[in-house]
């Protein structure tokens, strides 16, 4: 254990909820609010497990959301001074299960007709199979993958109404995916969850490999972990770590529903725990967020900004969304000038066009901005030429034994026989040779990635690939994203991707989950812009008020929520717009406060 470790786990100490947490031995479900430290105590808890609790050569799985997620995960427990150990998974619950389960076990079952080998359907051809299965006016290629993760038979209680047009759709998509020989990311946790409840012998070798699981962001991950869980808590003796928050649960569209989390909680033999002290925004601000929930947690701003007036501000736009843009950037201009950095300034909007319509105004204005989801996913290569580009930078920063086993991992699926040792050793001096080359184009990342990507030969590598079968078209957004860039970025774009370098952050306000800032600017607050138009059942509606209270929790200082009062229709007529039922709310907070409760500034 280091000196961080150990820092770490004293100011752990000084909150009761979280120490309980840290110390307990029974499987546990642990509700972190936003602010609460909840990745602290998660990668903490981790180290503890490792260093104390379980033996070698037994080890755990650590399950997150994505793989962004995993990445910050590992860094954090490098920082930690985790040893190697074997036998730590850490990753997607996808990846898990495709590792750790179809891999091993899928070919000992073949009655269940796991493809064989394992094929990944690149999204082209599953957008294929979906249209043959799809009758006109049916359904979206969503709304499919929605019931094919809600529809799953197990021991989870919680019921969902299901979009019938969507389901048969999706009992007919199964079918033809089945035929192709192809798994997609929804099959494969669906194989597992099989291969998990019905035979005993995958249960005991995860059991003996994985003595606990721990798993972050619980209330996002859907069904089908949810089925995996509750049958390895059922016939084994694995522990479970969970952490999340049923109040951030924000992704119905991919089949996530806060009531599995609630189901876990409340399960016989697990212990819960509530984090209740928000170490990241004033009182003002938690109270605000709390107020849109309708429910009163007893969250208490616990941080340094526990005594912080913050400020909830209102503004009313006569009419248009071009209007509610210049405002932003008045606003902008406005905190940066009180000594607001660029970064700490988050402008959250309703859809990707309109993220996109804010870019083109901050670049007229000569504002730099960062969009905080890119037009390419952030995957596993693209992490693997993040540390490429760090290396390239600095030597130090990156060890370049990781950036080579990690190449090695993505061509080995190309040999058919074993890996000799004089092969390893051409691939790695062929590796470092193209790397120390492309230090010259290190001030243009297009010259940069076309120089790595060509003489790496990386279109042979995942041309066809089973296991990343999107690999090159995901390439192809970032090079095409690269390529559009005016000034030329430099390899620095991707030693900071993820993190804002003195830019203005924007971002749906799905995509600001997980984020926090200094100010928070909240665009769109008007009736049928949020909730959506189309948010009219009570579960729809639930959501739109979780995610709303996922927006403000955001902010640390300040919440500035603006609206127009009219709006014009897609044939260009204008029509008057009613506040959002959220704007209403939040202004009847603040009245409430201004009117004696608490001193706001306005």
């Amino acid at each position: 254990m280091n000196d961080y470790f150990k820092q770490k786990v004293k100011d752990l100490s000084n909150d009761a909820d979280q120490l309980r947490a840290y110390e307990s031995t029974d499987s546990t479900v642990v509700i972190a609010g936003p602010g609460s430290g909840k990745t602290t105590v998660l990668t903490l808890k981790v180290m503890h497990l490792l260093e104390n609790l379980i033996a070698e050569p037994r080890g755990l799985a650590c399950l997150t959301y994505s793989t962004e997620s995993a990445r910050e995960f590992k860094t954090r427990l490098s920082k930690l001074g985790i040893r190697s150990r074997k036998n730590v998974f850490l990753g997607t619950v996808h990846s898990f299960c495709l590792a750790e389960i179809l891999t091993p076990f899928a070919k000992l079952y073949p009655k269940y007709g796991i493809p064989n080998p394992i094929r990944i359907i690149s999204e082209a051809e599953k957008k294929k199979l979906f249209d043959d299965v799809n009758p006109p006016g049916g359904t979206s290629i969503t709304e499919m993958d929605k019931e094919r993760t809600r529809n799953i038979s197990g021991i989870s209680r919680v019921a969902i109404e299901s979009y019938e047009v969507a389901l048969k759709t999706a009992i007919a998509f199964e079918e033809k995916l089945l035929k192709s020989g192809y798994i997609d990311f929804i099959s494969m946790v669906k194989f597992s969850v099989e291969l998990i409840q019905n035979e005993s012998y995958v249960r005991k070798a995860i059991e003996a490999k994985f003595p606990w699981f721990v798993i972050d962001e619980y209330q996002d991950l859907g069904r089908p972990l949810h089925e995996i869980v509750l049958s390895l808590l059922d016939v084994s003796d694995i522990k479970i770590f969970a952490v999340g928050d049923a109040d951030q649960s924000i992704y119905d569209f991919q089949g996530a529903a806060p009531d599995y989390l609630h189901e876990l909680s409340q399960r016989k033999g697990i212990k819960c725990i509530r984090l209740l002290n928000n170490y990241r925004s004033a009182q003002t601000i938690i109270n605000a967020s709390e107020f849109v929930l309708n429910t009163q947690r007893g969250y208490v701003a616990s941080g340094v900004l526990k005594d912080y007036p913050a400020s909830m501000e209102f503004i009313e736009c006569e009419s248009g969304m071009d209007e509610q843009y210049q405002q932003t950037i008045e606003m902008v201009k406005r905190f940066h000038s009180d000594g607001i950095p660029y970064h700490e300034i988050a402008i959250l909007v309703g859809k990707n066009d309109e993220v996109n319509a804010l870019k083109d105004k901050f670049d007229s204005e000569g504002i730099a901005v960062y969009l905080a989801r890119q037009e390419f996913r952030n995957t596993e290569t693209i992490q693997w030429l993040q540390k490429c580009a760090s290396w390239v930078e600095n030597k130090t920063q990156v060890s370049f034994d990781e950036i080579f086993l990690t190449w090695m991992n993505f061509i080995s699926h190309q040999q058919d026989n074993m890996i000799s040792d004089e092969f390893n050793l051409i691939v790695r001096r062929t590796l470092l040779r193209v790397l120390q080359v492309s230090r010259q184009y290190k001030d243009n990342l297009f010259e940069w990635l076309r120089h790595v990507l060509t003489e790496l030969d990386f279109k042979k590598v995942f041309d066809g690939s089973d296991r990343f079968p999107d690999e090159i078209e995901n390439m192809k957004k970032l090079i095409r994203v690269v390529k559009q860039a005016e000034p030329a970025m430099t390899i620095g774009f991707l030693t900071r991707l993820g993190i804002p370098d003195n830019q203005v952050v924007l971002s749906t306000r799905h995509s600001a989950k997980g984020l926090e800032f200094d100010v928070v600017i909240m665009l769109g607050m008007e009736k049928d812009s949020f909730p959506g138009y189309y948010d009219t059942t009570q579960r729809k509606i639930d959501e739109a008020r979780r995610l709303c209270f996922v927006a403000v929790s955001r902010a640390r200082k300040a919440c500035v929520l603006i609206r127009s009062k009219q709006l014009p229709n897609k044939y260009g007529r204008w029509f008057s717009k009613d506040p959002s039922p959220f704007w209403t709310t939040l202004k009847e907070f603040h009245d409430a406060q201004s009117s004696g409760k608490r001193d706001l500034q306005t």
